[in-house]
């Protein structure tokens, strides 16, 4: 499969991305310095008062430190949910299995599975992740400690080790964090200024980055919204011009590079409009994009029918824009508790079980060798369990980049650093010097931040063991290689019991953009947003995927490349601008029989292409029958012409 835009002719060196995600940028200093007072802060706490797991307590801060206040706050109250609701039931196990080790086995393998399982299906799900994680760790230490009498106590400290850094964390960062409607404000600008210059000519930004944004921008929004009721009266109209704006990006993929600058810049300039009044909280300074008839008409048949529909939808951003400082009608959403499919995909159930087995054979290897310090094979068996094997493997390399960079530095800090350091105040420079440096792999994107989280837990493993500075290798060796027997089960099981690739998800995301494609193909109305909306967002988590493919060829070969004549991404996303071509021209469309018959002939291709794409097969011949509208000049048969000439070009026979 052909997973790059037509911009990208080979993959970024490492060098290069790693330039890329440690450069610094606006807000990353500041979060780097709020995650590292909270670690020397917990360190110091811990260390005065003498709280077990010393490496876990400081740890907790990298966890529930987010890019944003209501994000942080949002992960501290689920994980302190999660953390009493797995002491609660730690206690009622230990009533059970503590005396009984052949329960203790079947109740840690019921309990991952049940945690997983609501990981991947349920609203609740990081409660239900974090509270298994605790319980199945909980119920590991038993055969550690002399008495019960010992394990109820240190369980107890356990949600302390939860609840005071959690507490901490989120103090600071009601201080000192950042306000998460002043960042959607901050990145509204941005994207809009960036949307504007690509629409202008003026930048060769990646129309599939900002359209990532878009949708990242929404998740903010929903966050903002809980921190600032005013902009929840405001969703309806925000979530419209976030559409809007991800239709103009779309429409880029099909705007010829030659259109001259006068047929860009009205649209250019509307977006500019709405930026302005975005920032002054006014209405824009114009209500609708227009584009001179004289322009227009001097445009090709290529270039007028997507240049009409960045007019189009350049005038409902603008009209979303004007209506904004007046919205009063938020979206209320009845949220499921369960996804749709729950109990009906076995994809959710197999999930579930490969990591119950993984973290199973974790439990029995360490028990059989009789080596507890390995422990953190379990962690890492939790943590990197993802729906695909890219994205696992992906998250297992940075788990081991990270361990193994981390161990080295608290490996050198044992054997020439603690040896010399006397009190709270010596460690604290130590602490706040590599907390520091984790913080700032930590807050880069998704694609390396976890190694930066690697990191700082073994480093903390490492040098935190005691309430003195010690000397012993032992503890950090076994907990690295407890992180690398987890890499290993995790890949063993995922790469052979059911494997998922990064392929067959992004096959299935572009069937449901195909098949929601063919809904707006054959429904030409005007209230059409979410499902836009819709088509955007499985477009961009297939890139995502499709762009994490490289970690499954060493696990997987052969599986890495779609079959020959498969719908390619690039191809998904220029058929689907040329839908948004013909939405855009919906009044016109609507009057002519031809174009109607013609849009019903282009809903029976993208929905055939739907099913096929989703079994890993060519898309349907295409031999024009139906399409007479193409020869007629009228701006709603261009628009159809338009969706022909690029289904003409992915289909068979075009």
């Amino acid at each position: 499969m052909t997973t790059t835009t037509s911009h990208q002719t080979e993959g970024p060196t490492f060098l290069a991305f790693l330039r890329r995600e440690l450069a610094p940028r606006e807000g990353r200093m500041r979060a780097v310095w709020r995650i590292t007072a909270c670690s020397v802060v917990i360190v110091a706490l811990g260390m005065v008062f003498q709280i077990p797991i010393l490496g876990y307590l400081a740890y907790m801060v990298f966890l529930v430190s987010r890019e944003e206040s209501a994000a942080t706050l949002m992960t501290a109250i689920a994980g302190m949910i999660a953390a009493t609701l797995a002491v609660a039931l730690s206690l009622l196990f230990y009533v059970v299995d503590a005396g009984e080790p052949g329960l203790r086995l079947p109740l840690l393998a019921l309990s991952t599975f049940i945690a997983m399982f609501f990981a991947r299906t349920s609203t609740l799900g990081p409660i239900a992740f974090l509270a298994g994680f605790v319980l199945v760790m909980s119920q590991t230490l038993i055969d550690d400690f002399p008495s019960t009498e010992f394990l109820v106590r240190f369980l107890l400290w356990l949600w302390i080790v939860v609840a005071l850094p959690t507490f901490v964390t989120v103090m600071v960062d009601m201080v000192w964090g950042v306000n998460p409607a002043r960042q959607l404000r901050t990145r509204a600008d941005e994207l809009l200024r960036q949307t504007a210059a690509a629409l202008a000519g003026r930048s060769d930004a990646d129309p599939v980055k900002l359209r990532e944004e878009v949708v990242d921008t929404m998740a903010l929004h929903e966050h903002a919204a809980l921190w600032d009721k005013r902009l929840k009266a405001k969703t309806i109209v925000d979530l419209a011009m976030l559409e809007a704006l991800a239709t103009l990006l779309s429409l880029l993929f099909l705007l010829p590079k030659d259109t001259p600058s006068v047929a860009r810049l009205p649209v250019a300039s509307a977006v500019d409009a709405c930026r302005d009044a975005l920032m002054a909280g006014t209405v824009p300074k114009v209500g609708v994009c227009v584009v001179d008839e004289s322009v227009l008409a001097a445009l090709d048949n290529n270039s007028r029918p997507v240049v009409l529909a960045l007019v189009r939808t350049a005038s409902k951003l603008l009209q979303s824009a004007t209506e904004r400082p007046a919205a009063d009608a938020p979206v209320v959403k009845a949220k499921r508790l369960f996804v749709a499919d729950a109990f009906t995909n076995r994809s959710y159930a197999r999930f579930a079980l490969k990591t119950t087995l993984a973290v199973m054979l974790a439990y029995i290897a360490y028990s059989l060798l009789d080596w507890p310090g390995i422990r953190t094979a379990i962690t890492t068996c939790f943590f990197v369990a993802l729906g695909t094997m890219a994205e696992t493997l992906h998250k297992l390399s940075l788990r081991l980049a990270g361990a193994i960079a981390g161990g080295i530095v608290a490996g050198l800090s044992i054997v020439y650093l603690l040896p010399h350091m006397t009190d709270i105040g010596s460690l604290s420079l130590l602490i706040a010097v590599m907390a520091a440096l984790c913080a700032w792999v930590a807050t880069s994107s998704e694609l390396l931040a976890y190694a930066g989280i690697q990191m700082v837990f073994a480093f903390y493993l490492g040098i935190l063991g005691d309430y003195a500075p010690t000397t012993d290798l032992t503890s950090l060796r076994d907990r690295v290689v407890g992180i690398l027997l987890g890499n290993v089960l995790m890949s063993l099981v995922f790469s052979t019991l059911w494997p998922v690739t990064a392929l067959q998800v992004v096959r299935s995301s572009m069937s449901r953009a195909l098949g929601l494609l063919a809904t707006l193909v054959s429904d030409v109305t005007d209230k059409n947003g979410p499902k836009r909306l819709a088509v955007v967002q499985e477009m961009t988590r297939s890139h995502k995927l499709a762009s994490l493919a490289l970690f499954e060829r060493a696990f997987l070969p052969g599986t890495t490349n779609a079959p020959s004549g498969t719908l390619t991404l690039r191809q998904l996303d220029r058929v689907a601008s040329a839908v948004f071509v013909v939405q855009a021209q919906a009044s016109a469309v609507t009057e002519d029989s031809n174009v109607v018959d013609g849009r019903g002939v282009a809903a029976h291709w993208l929905s055939e292409t739907a099913a096929r794409t989703n079994e890993g097969r060519p898309p349907p011949r295409w031999t024009g029958e139906g399409t007479g509208a193409v020869a007629a000049p009228r701006a709603g048969r261009e628009a159809m012409a338009c969706l022909w000439t690029e289904v003409a070009d992915v289909a068979p026979g075009g």
